[in-house]
């Protein structure tokens, strides 16, 4: 640990936590810099601002009182145990190419646990196993197990969500839903993705669930083997409805909320061809969660059973998040 300027600097892992060392040391922002070599911080960190370069891992909580700025420079950056912000979160990497529509090993940033945000997050080419939760919310080419939520603006580009809740929502380019599951406050906006070479892709949402066994957790260009059973209408399965407070949006119990609710349940009656997914999914969440409060000594046999009926991709995300490396 290294003052550099006005910075304090970790370049080599840390066995234990990142917390000020004085009092005279709380003002001072806190970089973790990757960039020469893979960095490991075995406990939490606690800083004024926090910034993630290269190649870093952090097994325990992250707490930051002002902004964070996550920049992965080519490597992946992963934080065990989610992260917690007073502003803002940036991680939106710099550099041609699909990222992980490309290839779901692209990913820049792997969470596990939820992200926590009092103001805005931006993230590209992030696989969050849990929820996100801020004011504003821009996810572009990003995997989000859980839900988010989102109090004012929620933008979903070419990216995989498992629900969301918020009061204004739009779409761009191919999404998929991994759970039937969202709700807004104004109707959802679809809207075309251009990309920066002047390439227009239609936007077209699909449920995972109903084309799991013909294509991958991201929405490939044109959709290639998602299939027309699995494509969700913005004229069908959006529908303005009376919908009862959601807790997670601070809304008064008791009263009814005019919103725009996602649902498939009139559409999709066959709830067999979709039943084995949902479980496969269902298991993956509850092992990844779960895993560290298991016996060290019971952990493989329970990623072992977690792993069956997985997909490679579905697959890949579980071992990252659940670790064997100690036991």
């Amino acid at each position: 640990m290294t003052m550099v300027g006005s910075k304090i600097v970790i370049n080599a892992s840390v066995s234990g936590s990142i917390f000020p060392q004085s009092e005279k040391d709380i003002p001072f922002p806190i970089v973790i810099d990757g960039t020469a070599g893979p960095l490991r911080v075995e406990g939490s960190v606690y800083g004024r601002e926090l910034e993630l370069r290269g190649e870093v891992r952090i097994d325990g909580p992250v707490v930051v009182r002002g902004d964070t700025r996550i920049s992965p420079r080519g490597a992946a950056i992963r934080l065990n145990s989610g992260i917690t912000v007073n502003g803002s979160v940036r991680a939106v990497p710099e550099g041609d190419g699909e990222g992980i529509l490309e290839n779901i090993e692209n990913a820049g940033l792997i969470v596990k646990g939820d992200i926590t945000v009092n103001q805005n997050v931006a993230l590209r080419d992030a696989i969050v196993f849990g929820s996100i939760r801020a004011v504003n919310c821009t996810l572009e080419r990003c995997i989000v197990l859980g839900t988010c939520i989102v109090s004012e603006s929620l933008r979903v580009v070419n990216s995989s969500i498992g629900g969301y809740a918020a009061r204004d929502v739009t779409f761009e380019g191919g999404c998929v839903m991994l759970h039937a599951l969202g709700e807004s406050q104004t109707s959802p906006v679809f809207v075309p993705f251009e990309a920066s070479d002047g390439r227009i892709d239609a936007c077209d949402i699909h449920f995972y669930p109903a084309m799991r066994s013909r294509a991958a957790l991201m929405l490939r260009r044109g959709a290639a083997g998602a299939g027309d059973g699995s494509r969700l209408y913005p004229g069908i399965d959006w529908i303005e409805t009376d919908a009862t407070a959601n807790p997670a949006l601070d809304e008064e119990d008791g009263i009814l909320y005019r919103k725009w609710v996602l649902s498939v349940g009139g559409r999709i009656a066959d709830y067999s061809t979709i039943a084995d997914s949902i479980a496969a999914l269902t298991r993956m969440l509850k092992c990844g969660f779960e895993f560290e409060h298991y016996h060290p000594d019971h952990r493989p046999h329970l990623l072992a059973s977690a792993r069956q009926g997985l997909t490679a991709e579905e697959t890949w995300i579980l071992d990252e998040v659940c670790s064997l490396e100690e036991v």
